[in-house]
């Protein structure tokens, strides 16, 4: 398993367009190589020379925002996601390494899904942060790992993100 920093010329990015496709609903998806265009690290990730997945990260400064993780649905429940998000966090210690993911919302089917999903990120080594952001109706939990997160950090790479991006961008608040 490993993952290679791509390009918009890159060979694979239409196997990894399926793979997105797969993986996220129309309104969350963006196209990889409008990510790339916005400065976005597409990482493509492989297996046997293969694209199974990627995952999308955005850097300012001393944090990085994974925005993105995809595997492609056959190879799922294998410890891929795992597999890659451990080396990317191993590999970069010294950062800021920041997800969000949504938080259960109290229903049953959506409270499984984002417990599972916080579970995912936190054996991978991110820890809670006690911060939330809230964008398109859905509340999302802040996890970090590597270096200790930082709420100015993160709030200085949404204030870079919104000079590029101009929806989705989200606002970090405490439920204390």
């Amino acid at each position: 398993m490993k993952f290679i920093k791509l390009t918009k010329e890159s060979s694979d990015i239409a196997v990894l367009e399926k793979i997105n496709e797969e993986s996220f609903p129309e309104n969350e998806r963006n196209l990889i190589t409008d990510l790339i265009d916005t400065g976005a690290f597409v990482y493509g990730i492989y297996e046997f020379s293969e694209a199974i997945g990627f995952m999308v990260v955005r850097e300012y400064e001393e944090l990085m925002y994974l925005a993105y993780l995809a595997v492609r649905s056959d190879s799922r429940g294998r410890g891929i996601g795992t597999a890659v998000i451990t080396e990317f966090v191993n590999t970069f210690f010294d950062k800021q390494i920041v997800v969000e993911y949504e938080a259960p919302d109290g229903t049953v089917d959506h409270g499984l899904i984002a417990i599972r999903r916080r579970n995912f990120y936190r054996r991978c080594g991110f820890r809670q942060t006690g911060w939330f952001t809230s964008y398109d109706d859905a509340e999302f939990e802040i996890g970090c790992a590597g270096a200790e997160f930082n709420i100015d950090d993160f709030n200085g790479f949404v204030d870079h993100l919104s000079t590029i991006i101009h929806d989705h961008i989200p606002h970090a608040y405490r439920k204390d």
